[in-house]
Formats: structure tokens, C-alpha cells, sequence
């Protein structure tokens, strides 16, 4: 059959040309990949918490602030449950004793805090003695336990932060210093604290040990990702290619499938590895989207080669005539698929941007391999068919009679079925929470959750107070101020603990006055205080100083409020609520906001969703316009998005009946899938307008060929999409198991809405009747069999 067009002269040429310089272009091939291969050897796993905000971050920046003001760094915390549930033991206290000492060996570690080290305070005539609370547990009467255990549980710094309110948990906590970009130190720290855990629950065996903070959860980062690559790609790569063998029924056929899912996911790696972009749990999910977007166009173009060649054409003829037949489709929904996975590059978040960036260059990689190596490699691979065998498709034949038939009553149904799914969106509540994105059974969550119930908060919020001048801190007006902002906010909602230089400052007070209580209480004159200050820090030991309290200049301290298992509504009116606490009782120079890593968290949604609406738009616009251009109409271009946006939407109003709670990665869903749910549309009428400006049919005749010609092989690739996505859906990261599951929905919501609401909607606005000639000239993007 003559091309009429251009376009389809290009493309037979271009397939020809393939076809004849098969060989040549397998060794270009091959150097491609040899290039590309290369590139991975540059991959490495980042486990920086930090990636996941931008430089521009306000929170990242308050937060990096205020570790250089206090000398602050991050922190392993080792929790410390004796079955017996006693800490006050002697036994137990002179383990605490020896594993505080050997946590000095941590990689990096700058300070180390447990109760056996902790500063107790005690004055001698006009001296202030300052000694550990455990100065030697071998050594200890009961008498001593009965007092240390009186002092610790009385102690703010001590209570709920370092044991628990019951005195059956404790913890030793090592801060340590992780340089950004350096991630061995990382595991080099998590590695030395999980031994230090195997050998001392070896060692003590009535003692249960957990292990948390934020250095134990950045290692679990990459770890876990790991993990789920090495299970989850082999799976999915087994599943794509039995789906697709059961659709193509080629062995060769679908051996070249398998190679160009694998070279376009080595394309997309090596070309990150080039780019320098480090892996994150985020885009290490690119190997399974890859995997599962790219065999799309060789299965359409599969399919077109072995119906040609049941129809009697030749191995290369069927070749040259399924490129002409599918280029321009191939092309168009490889553009859209890449240009909804580049709007994610206006997040807020980094390993979105590599997410969508290594995306589309896999998918750009896909749609190169599907019509350069696929061809060739099919021109020389043997391809068995029975001639005149065509496969029967009544039920997809009764299904598109079905749907003509019942369209009014369909248009209804499912018109007010995607009402009603809308309806539900409102109910949808945000909960961003870095503890709680680790699954449920792995270790670092469970470790985390026990801490939490048990002990600690890992949730906080720090402040810094500045007293206006230097030195200023030695003043009583601020002094009074800091405490009374610490009182307040120790009766605030979820408040678990409050660390803060004043109840030093009192501690010490009252040791200079024969310890009597009635003297925990702040001096009342500048020089007393600053007297006080610099005893105390004069007699403290090396790597137990104030400068995680006190600025080197003496004009500002901090304040850290940890607070339990908060949402992150009820963290950001937390927070709102202490800043808002400084601006009505507090001078200017105590005006601050709050930081903490926590905090960069709990905002990731609000700084992201700005940037995802704004790629989800401009995503729409590009889409639409493409489809314009290949459909050679604006009202079918329209038409043909209205099935592509309703189910974005609707999966989030079924989410709202199932969990109700979303995270970030629920906001780059619509971008993310956007471009992916448009594929079918694309086919669907594509081969819509080609029955009706070239072979003159009607709307429903037209519909009836749509179905026939691609309803197989779309729900065949949905189904692969479901499949794929699916296995994302049993990720132990909670923000990957969102995207899998919002997208499983959004493709299972557009293949209905493709089956049975676009062409209601192509029936509705064409009409009955027949195209007697083409409204427009020979549409040059119209694909003949």
C-alpha cells in the first residue's frame, strides 16, 4: 500500500534504511551501550537526609544555621530496656557506664551523653564541684542507687529525653559529626553502633537494645533501596516479559523486548552516573518505571509486524510497515510520557528532579532502542507465525458494541461516579513524617516506635534566643524570659521534654545555696549567673561542654523542645504557636523560627506543592498541545485529556476512602502519571480519526475500529503498568508504596475512562454521520494497515 503523505514516506524510508543497514546499526548499537554502560560505574546511593530539600530550602538553611551557631551534629541513639526493668541496678548502671565509654569509639562521634556521665552538680564551701552522676558503678551502695535514681528522675535534661519517667529505660546518646557528601562515614557510624548492639546483647543478654536517630535512619536510607532493587527488578522484569510473550507469542519477539527494557534502563542509569546524580529511595524506583513504561511501543510495534506478517508480508516487509504504521504514535506518547515525568523538576525536592530526569531519558532511550535496535534486530532474528491465524477478540468486539449501545446511560455513570470519587477529596489530610515512611517490621521503624512509646520523642524544635548584645545571655530580664518560654512550652500539646541553659542555670543555684530547693530558682543579678556559667563550664570534662547551648559569643542560647508522635498539622501549629508565643511576650532580639530536621519534614509538602501544581499545568499544556498537533485538532485534543485528568483526581478520592492520609509523593502523582495515562488515549484516537478521515466511517464505526485494532493491546500494557506500579505498592518506604499505589489507581481509572467515556465523548461531538470527504487534507499523522 502507497504512503500518502510525507510523513509516512519519512518513516518508510527510515525503516527501510533500518532494515537494510540492520547490521551496521547493531554495532552503533552496541557502541551506544558500551557508553552508556560506562556511566553506571559513577552510581553510588546517597544517605544524606538532607537530599531532599534544595539549597533555597528556608528550613534546610535555618537548620544548617543553627548546627554551626551551637556545634551541633546528628545523633545515634542507643535505647537501653533491662528485662528486669530496672535501670537502677548496679549491674545495669556499670553497663551503661562501659558502653558510654566505648561509644567514644563511634566514627566521628563528638560528645556522648548517658546517665551514668551526666553533670551532676554539688557545691564545696565556696567551690561548685561538678561530677559525673555515676562516678564509679562498681563502687555504688544502695544507698547511692536510692540517690541517683532521686536525681535523675527529678533532673528536666535527664527525664524523658535520656531515661524514661519510670526509670525502666535509658539511652546513650552519641552525637556525631556527617559531613554532607560523605556518605561512608555514615555506614562506617551505623555499622560501629550495630556492633557495639551485637556485642553487648551477646554479652547481656537481659538487656534488649534499640537502635535509632537521625544517623541510624540515613544509613537505613540506601540500605533498604538496596534491598528492594536486588527482590523487586528481578520480579518485575519476570512478570513484564511472561505479559508480554502471552500477548506477542514469540519467543524472538519477545527476547527483543527484554533488550530494549534492559538497554533503556542502562541508558538511564549511565546517563545519572554521567550527570554525577546520587540514587536516593526515591529514583531508585527508575529501573522498575523504565522497565515497565518501555515495553509499550515495542509491544504496539510487535504486535503490527506479526499481524503483517499473518496477512502474508515478509519479515522485513512487516518491519517497514509497522514502523510506518507506529512511529508517529510511538514518537508522540514517548514525548508526553517524558514531558509529565520532567514537570516533576519544579518540586521542591531534588530526588524528584532525578526521578523525572533519569525517567525521561530512559523513556527517551526506549523510544531509540524500540525504533532503531528493535527493528534491525528483528530483520535478523527469525520470527515464526502461521499464516492467515488470526487470534478471535469477540469480547472486545462485544465490549465496544456494549459501550455504543449503552453510552447514554454510561456517560451517567460514570460521569457521576468521578463526581462522587471528587467528592471525597476534601477529606484527605497531610501527614509527612520521616519515621513513619519506614515500614512497619523492619527494624529502624520498630526501633523508632519503641523509643517513641518508651522514652524519647525523635520529633523536635529548636530555638535560638538571642539576647541582643554580647554577653547578654548573663542578664536576668533574659534569663526570666527563656525560662518562662521554657515553662510554656513544656505544658504545650505533645511536649515530651524541654533542654534548655536555664534549668542548668537553676541546678546550680541551688547547689551554692546547701542545696536547698527553695533555691531552684534563676539569680536575680548579672554577675552571680555569669559567675555560675563559668564555674560550671570550667569543671566540665572534654566533649561535655556548653557550646551546644551557648554561641560562642555569648549572645544567644538554644532552646529544644521534643515532642512525641505529633501529625504534622498539629507540628506546624506547634510550631506556629511557640514563634508566635516569642513575637507577644519576648524582645526583639528573642525573635527567631523554629529548626530542626524534623521540621524540614514536616514542611516538605508545603514547599513542594507550589512547584508540582506549576509542573502538573505547564505537563498539561505541553500534553495538550502535542495532541493538537498529531490529532490536527484543538476539540480532540481536549476531548482526549478529559479521561486523563478525571482519574488523577478520582484516585485521590479513593485514597481518601481507603487511608486518607497523603505525603509528598501523593503531590507527584498528577504530574507523574499525567503523561503516563495519556498513552492510551493517544492510541485510542489515533485510530479513531483514521477509520473516520480515511476509511469514511462513522463515529460508531469508527469507535468499533479503535476497539478491535488497540483494546487488546491496551489493556495488555495496562495491565503491564498495574503490574509494574503494583510492585512498588510492597515497598517498605511509604512514600515509594504511595506512588505505586496512586499510580496502580490513576492507570486502572484511565483504562475504564478510555474504554467507556472517550468514546462516548468521540460519538458525541462527531455525531452519526459518515465522513464523506476529509474535513482537513490527508492528516499526515495517520497511520494505514
Amino acid at each position: 500500500m502507497k504512503s500518502s503523505n510525507w510523513v509516512d514516506n519519512a518513516a518508510s524510508g527510515y525503516a527501510r534504511w533500518v532494515v537494510k543497514r540492520r547490521y551496521l546499526n547493531l554495532i552503533l548499537v552496541c557502541i551506544v551501550l558500551f557508553f552508556t554502560f560506562k556511566g553506571m560505574e559513577n552510581l553510588a546511593f546517597t544517605s544524606s537526609y538532607k537530599v531532599f530539600f534544595s539549597r533555597e530550602n528556608p528550613f534546610l538553611n535555618a537548620y544548617e544555621s543553627m548546627q554551626k551557631t551551637y556545634s551541633n551534629g546528628d545523633s545515634a541513639l542507643i535505647v537501653l530496656a533491662p528485662k528486669d526493668g530496672n535501670v537502677f541496678s548496679k549491674q545495669f548502671l556499670s553497663i551503661v557506664e562501659k558502653l558510654t565509654k566505648d561509644a567514644w569509639q563511634v566514627p566521628n562521634a563528638y560528645r556522648v551523653d548517658s546517665i551514668t556521665n551526666f553533670q551532676a552538680t554539688k557545691a564545696d564551701d565556696d567551690s561548685l564541684e561538678i561530677r559525673k552522676l555515676v562516678p564509679d558503678a562498681a563502687e555504688l551502695t544502695e544507698r547511692d542507687l536510692v540517690e541517683i535514681r532521686k536525681i535523675a528522675l527529678n533532673e528536666p535534661l535527664l527525664v524523658k529525653r535520656i531515661i524514661s519517667e519510670n526509670g525502666d529505660v535509658t539511652a546513650v546518646n552519641v552525637s556525631v559529626r556527617l559531613p554532607d557528601g560523605d556518605d561512608k562515614i555514615v555506614a562506617e557510624v551505623a555499622g560501629y553502633v550495630r556492633q557495639l548492639k551485637s556485642r553487648y546483647t551477646q554479652m547481656y543478654p537481659d538487656i534488649d537494645i534499640y537502635l535509632t536517630g537521625i544517623a541510624m535512619m540515613s544509613n537505613a536510607f540506601p540500605e533498604i533501596s538496596v534491598q528492594e532493587m536486588s527482590t523487586t527488578i528481578p520480579i518485575v522484569f519476570l512478570i513484564v516479559l511472561i505479559l508480554s510473550f502471552l500477548v506477542l507469542r514469540s519467543f524472538s519477539a519477545t527476547f527483543v523486548v527484554c533488550l530494549v527494557i534492559v538497554f533503556s534502563i542502562i541508558s538511564a542509569l549511565g546517563a545519572a552516573g554521567y550527570m554525577g546524580i546520587k540514587l536516593t529511595q526515591v529514583s531508585a524506583n527508575v529501573p522498575v518505571i523504565v522497565m515497565t513504561l518501555a515495553v509499550v511501543d515495542s509491544i504496539h510495534i510487535l504486535v503490527t509486524v506479526i499481524h503483517r506478517m499473518k496477512l502474508g508480508d515478509s519479515q522485513h516487509e512487516a518491519i517497514v510497515e509497522s514502523l510506518r504504521v507506529n512511529l508517529s504514535p510511538v514518537v508522540i506518547t514517548s514525548v508526553t510520557t517524558a514531558v509529565g515525568f520532567l514537570g516533576l523538576n519544579l518540586s521542591d525536592a531534588p530526588p524528584f528532579h532525578d526521578l523525572g530526569n533519569m525517567t525521561a531519558i530512559g523513556m527517551g532511550a526506549a523510544l531509540f532502542f524500540a525504533t532503531f535496535l528493535l527493528p534491525a534486530l528483528l530483520a535478523v532474528l527469525p520470527i515464526r507465525v502461521k499464516l492467515g491465524v488470526q487470534r478471535k477478540q469477540f469480547s472486545i468486539e462485544f465490549l465496544a458494541d456494549w459501550v455504543i449501545d449503552n453510552r447514554r446511560k454510561l456517560l451517567v455513570s460514570t460521569v457521576t461516579f468521578g463526581l462522587i470519587m471528587l467528592a471525597f477529596i476534601p477529606r484527605l489530610t497531610v501527614d509527612e513524617n520521616f519515621v513513619k515512611n519506614f515500614a512497619k517490621g523492619l527494624e529502624i521503624r520498630d526501633d523508632s516506635d519503641f523509643t517513641q512509646d518508651h522514652l524519647t520523642g525523635l520529633f523536635n524544635m529548636e530555638f535560638s534566643l538571642g539576647a541582643g548584645k554580647e554577653g547578654g545571655i548573663n542578664e536576668p530580664e533574659y534569663m526570666a524570659k527563656v525560662d518562662e518560654f521554657a515553662n510554656w512550652s513544656r505544658a504545650q500539646l505533645g511536649v515530651m521534654n524541654v533542654n534548655v541553659i536555664t534549668d542548668t542555670v537553676k541546678r546550680i543555684n541551688q547547689s551554692m545555696n546547701g542545696d536547698d530547693a527553695a533555691y531552684y530558682r534563676l539569680p536575680t543579678d548579672r554577675e552571680t549567673i555569669a559567675q555560675y556559667l563559668l564555674l560550671y563550664e570550667m569543671s566540665l570534662p572534654l566533649g561535655l561542654d556548653l557550646n551546644d547551648q551557648i554561641d560562642v559569643s555569648r549572645s544567644a542560647t538554644k532552646m529544644t523542645a521534643t515532642f512525641s508522635d505529633l501529625s504534622t498539622f498539629e507540628m506546624q501549629r506547634a510550631k506556629e504557636a511557640h514563634e508566635q508565643w516569642l513575637i507577644n511576650n519576648a524582645s526583639p532580639s528573642m525573635h527567631t523560627n523554629a529548626a530542626s530536621a524534623s521540621l524540614m519534614y514536616t514542611y516538605l509538602m508545603n514547599t513542594n506543592i507550589k512547584g508540582l501544581l506549576a509542573g502538573t499545568a505547564i505537563s498539561f499544556l505541553i500534553i495538550t498541545i502535542c495532541l493538537g498537533v498529531v490529532f490536527r485538532s484543538t476539540k480532540y485534543a481536549l476531548i482526549s485529556m478529559l479521561p486523563n485528568i478525571l482519574p488523577i483526581f478520582m484516585a485521590f478520592g479513593l485514597w481518601s476512602i481507603i487511608d486518607g492520609v497523603v505525603g509528598i509523593a501523593a503531590a507527584t502523582i498528577a504530574t507523574m502519571t499525567l503523561g503516563i495515562v495519556v498513552d492510551d488515549t493517544v492510541y485510542f484516537v489515533y485510530k479513531y480519526l483514521r477509520a473516520r478521515r480515511e476509511h469514511k466511517m462513522d463515529s460508531k464505526d469508527a469507535v468499533r475500529y479503535s476497539f478491535s485494532t488497540v483494546g487488546i493491546a491496551l489493556l495488555s500494557t495496562s495491565i503491564i503498568f498495574i503490574c509494574g506500579f503494583g510492585s512498588m505498592m510492597h515497598s517498605d518506604f511509604l512514600m515509594n508504596a504511595q506512588m505505586g499505589i496512586f499510580t496502580v489507581m490513576t492507570v486502572t481509572f484511565a483504562l475504564l475512562f478510555d474504554f467507556l467515556l472517550l468514546p462516548i465523548l468521540l460519538i458525541a461531538i462527531d455525531g452519526n454521520a459518515k465522513k464523506n470527504k476529509p474535513s482537513i487534507p490527508d492528516d499526515p499523522l495517520m497511520m494505514k494497515i
